[in-house]
């Protein structure tokens, strides 16, 4: 692992830098927001469905 400093001395490690640079490409950062907003979505569908078959289940 690499450490570079920056003007102010603070050493970042290579997976931070490159970090940086990805949060300036607008491609990325859109990418990574559908990407969350698929997670997301798909938690929540499952967790509704993980609700309602217990309820199914407790109303029998």
């Amino acid at each position: 692992m690499t450490a570079l400093s920056n003007s102010s001395g603070v050493k970042y490690s290579d997976r931070v830098l490159e970090l940086k640079k990805k949060i300036h490409d607008s491609e990325y950062v859109d990418f990574a927001v559908q990407r969350i907003a698929q997670v997301l979505s798909k938690k929540l569908v499952e967790d509704s469905e993980r609700i309602y078959a217990r309820r199914r289940h407790e109303q029998k």
